[in-house]
């Protein structure tokens, strides 16, 4: 395995521990576990969603699917390293479904449990988790279709990446691969401390999946056009959310400077996107004279703002006014909220945006 440079990778690993994203409990051989706090799990979440929207809730005839965790083997409980030969499975059910015209997706989301790493790095954090979820969109069209829709598979996800990325530069796609005179495919790629590295494969199949699944069956797969029958293509999008959320901390990792009294001090920062930012806004109170009456105020912001779907950080600590920004600007909150006296006076209530540092 090559060695990875990890001074800045060790930075980010630094700071995820400190603002509660995630830790690493224990390397077991060549994989570890992990422990996510607050701001960990809500990120993943957000991603987790952007994810599902933009392969199902974005996109027409596209149908969720599930399995169990375990493969369907003659093996008691053996756990499944990925998603497509579930997902395909469901081929026959679905076609009945859509009356056999195509095109149309079937999409499945859910644990599995890698056999080897994804990643020829060493010590590269969440991609050598030993638990992961992943995501696969099998889309499937006619032949003639196939090498358009292909790439426009390609397009679309590498332009949904680049919508997220603090540098969109950093995004790129492969060359086309081919692996025989049936498979092409394409990688999304990410710039990480260790190099770039692969977060999604978009493959072109072609029609053996379906054919062979035809055999094994003998449940009829082809799809009509006027007299001719063919058999559907397939193409497969396929990614793991550790390596999207690892890819979008690394993208959003920044080094900067932060104001504190007279002072200027190095600072680290996430400029995440605010749609995967853990919480969309932070509440700080500036004034200590009048402070349980600014609490009463903030818990009631607190409550109202969640009430209407808003992540709220609302830290009750002894910090500073400029140690919470600079805490804030580390979990990647796009806008802080600060309450004064001017508040309880007047109504007024400054917003900061993480971006400018102005309110």
């Amino acid at each position: 395995m090559a060695k990875a440079s990890l001074t800045q990778m060790e930075k980010i690993i630094s700071l995820l521990h400190k603002s509660s994203f995630v830790k690493r409990n224990r390397n077991r051989g060549k994989f570890s576990s992990y422990t996510f706090g607050p701001a960990g799990v809500l990120t993943s979440r957000n991603l987790n969603q952007l994810l599902w929207d933009s392969l199902v809730t974005s996109q027409i005839d596209t149908y969720p699917v599930e399995n169990s965790v375990f493969r369907n083997t003659d093996e008691p409980k053996q756990l499944r390293s990925n998603l497509s030969q579930g997902t395909l499975k469901h081929l026959p059910d679905i076609l009945q479904l859509v009356n056999y015209t195509l095109p149309f997706a079937i999409v499945q989301r859910g644990q599995t449990f890698p056999e080897s790493l994804a990643t020829q790095y060493e010590d590269t954090f969440l991609f050598d988790s030993s638990v992961q979820t992943s995501i696969v969109l099998q889309y499937f069209c006619s032949p003639s279709s196939a090498l358009q829709s292909f790439d426009q598979w390609i397009q679309q996800r590498l332009l949904w990446w680049r919508k997220y990325a603090s540098d969109p530069a950093q995004i790129s796609c492969s060359e086309l691969e081919t692996l025989n005179e049936n498979t092409s495919r394409a990688f999304i790629q990410c710039q990480f401390p260790w190099g770039q590295d692969n977060v999604e494969e978009i493959i072109s199949r072609g029609s053996n999946p379906v054919s062979d699944l035809q055999e094994t069956t003998k449940v009829k797969l082809q799809c009509a056009n006027g007299n001719k029958s063919y058999t559907p293509h397939l193409i497969e999008c396929s990614t793991v959310l550790e390596h999207c959320l690892m890819a979008c901390l690394c993208d959003a990792y920044t080094e900067s400077t932060a104001q504190t009294g007279k002072k200027s001090i190095p600072t680290e920062k996430l400029n995440l996107h605010p749609k995967i930012a853990p919480y969309k806004l932070s509440i700080v109170s500036s004034s200590k004279s009048r402070s349980n009456e600014i609490q009463e105020v903030a818990s009631y912001l607190n409550k109202d703002l969640r009430n209407a779907g808003i992540d709220v950080f609302h830290a009750k600590d002894s910090l500073s006014v400029e140690d919470q920004f600079i805490r804030n600007d580390m979990m990647g909150l796009p806008y802080t909220a600060i309450l004064s006296e001017g508040t309880l006076d007047s109504g007024t209530i400054e917003l900061r945006n993480k971006d400018t540092t102005l309110k």
